[in-house]
C-alpha cells in the first residue's frame, strides 16, 4: 500500500525530501529477490520446496489459505486485543528459522530440516538452532529499523526460493495475478490490508522495510507508530505540503518521517524470479544468481513497477495496493526475458 509522501517540497540540495528513504526501500527490495535468487540451488539441494509437485496448480489455493488463515487470524487479535503477545512471538520464530535457512545455505554450516518431514524448515543442529535463538533474542529485545531491515531481507531471500521452487510456470503466473487481485480488493474495498500493517507496526516485526527520512528517527521510542492515523501506507506518510511533522491529532510522527513497503511485495515477484530459473529451459546468464534470461526479466520487470508505484504515490493522493504494479512489472519482464531467451510464450505460462 501507499499514499502520497510527505516530502513534496525540495530541500536546499534540490533533491525532493524523503527520496533517499524511497531509494533504500527499492535497494531492499532488489537486494532480498537477488539474494533468494543466489540461495535457490543451496535451498534446493536442502529439500526445501514448499510443494514436491511445482506444476500442480492446486499449490496456488493451498498457499492462498495459508496466507488467508493467517492473514484472518491476525487482523482478529489486532482489532479485539487478544493474543498480540503470540502473533509477535509467532513472527519472530519463522523469521527466526528462515534466518536459520539462510544461513545454512550460505555458509553449510549446521542442518535444516528437509521438506517430508513434520518439522520441515526448523533448525535441527546445534550451529542452526544457536543462529535462530540468538536472531530471536536481537529481534525480540532491540527491534530497531535497521536491525529489523537486515533480518528482513535475510529470511526473506530464504522464503522466496522455498516458495518458489515449489511453483512451476503456470501455478507462478496465476498465483501472481490471483494476489495482485486479492491486494487490491484488500486495501480498495474490504480496508483490512490498513488494519493488519497497523497492527504489525505496533508489534514492531520484521515484516516491513522501514527507511526513516532523518537520522534520529527510531523504531524504539515509547511512541512510535507505523501507520500513525486510520490509513496505513507503504511510505508511511501523511498528505502535508512540506513533509514536516503533521499537528497534533493529525497523525503519528512516524508517518512523515520513514518510507514503507510490505516484505511480501518483495517476496511474491520474487517468487517468478527463481520459478523461471528453475523451471525454464533456457541458457543462465548469470550463473552466481542461478538466473536465466527470464529470471533476469522478472528482476527487471519488478523494479519497473515499482518505478510505477512510486509515480502512483506522488500523483494520486491516498492508500495505494502495491502488488498490482509489482506484479504487472515482473510478469511483463518475465515474459520479455522468456521471447529473448527463445523460449515461446505459451511455454513461459505454462499452457
Amino acid at each position: 500500500m501507499s499514499e502520497r509522501p510527505a516530502g513534496a517540497a525540495e530541500e536546499t540540495t534540490g533533491i525532493p525530501s524523503g527520496t533517499y528513504a524511497y531509494v533504500g526501500i527499492v535497494a531492499l527490495y532488489a537486494a532480498t529477490i537477488v539474494l533468494g535468487l543466489a540461495l535457490t540451488d543451496e535451498v534446493a539441494a536442502m529439500g526445501l520446496a514448499m510443494f514436491e509437485d511445482p506444476g500442480n496448480v492446486g499449490n496456488v489455493g493451498v498457499f492462498a489459505a495459508i496466507l488467508l488463515v493467517a492473514t484472518a487470524g491476525m487482523v482478529a487479535a489486532f482489532r479485539y486485543g487478544y493474543g498480540e503477545a503470540l502473533v509477535r512471538a509467532f513472527l519472530l520464530g519463522s523469521a527466526s528459522t528462515l534466518t536459520a535457512v539462510a544461513f545454512v545455505a550460505l555458509t553449510g554450516v549446521g542442518e535444516i530440516a528437509a521438506s517430508g518431514s513434520v518439522a520441515m524448515g526448523l533448525p535441527t543442529s546445534p550451529a542452526s538452532i544457536a543462529v535462530a535463538a540468538v536472531t530471536f533474542a536481537v529481534l525480540w529485545t532491540y527491534p530497531e529499523w535497521y536491525v529489523n531491515d537486515i533480518a528482513a531481507v535475510v529470511f526473506g531471500a530464504a522464503a522466496i526460493p522455498m516458495l518458489g521452487l515449489g511453483f512451476g510456470p503456470l501455478p507462478v503466473v496465476v498465483l501472481l495475478v490471483a494476489w495482485a487481485g486479492y491486494d487490491a480488493y484488500a486495501v480498495y474495498v474490504s480496508g483490512h490490508m490498513q488494519e493488519l500493517a497497523a497492527g504489525l507496526g505496533d508489534l514492531k516485526a520484521p515484516i516491513v522495510f522501514v527507511v526513516p527520512h532523518s537520522r534520529s528517527f527510531s523504531m524504539r521510542d515509547p511512541e512510535f507508530d507505523l501507520m500513525g492515523g486510520d490509513e496505513s501506507s507503504a511510505d508511511g506518510a501523511p498528505d502535508t505540503a512540506d513533509g514536516d511533522r503533521p499537528p497534533e491529532g493529525a497523525a503519528s510522527p512516524a508517518r512523515s518521517e520513514v518510507a514503507l513497503l510490505g516484505l511480501g511485495d518483495a517476496i511474491i515477484p520474487g517468487m517468478l524470479a527463481v520459478s523461471a530459473g528453475r523451471f525454464l529451459d533456457a541458457p543462465t546468464v548469470v550463473p552466481a544468481l542461478n538466473a536465466n534470461a527470464p529470471a533476469l526479466g522478472a528482476l527487471v520487470g519488478g523494479l519497473v513497477g515499482m518505478a510505477g508505484l512510486l509515480y502512483l504515490v506522488h500523483r494520486v493522493e491516498g492508500a495505494h495496493a502495491g502488488l498490482p504494479p509489482l506484479n504487472a512489472g515482473v510478469l511483463g519482464g518475465y515474459l520479455v526475458g522468456a521471447v529473448a531467451a527463445g523460449v515461446p510464450v505459451t511455454t513461459a505460462l505454462g499452457l
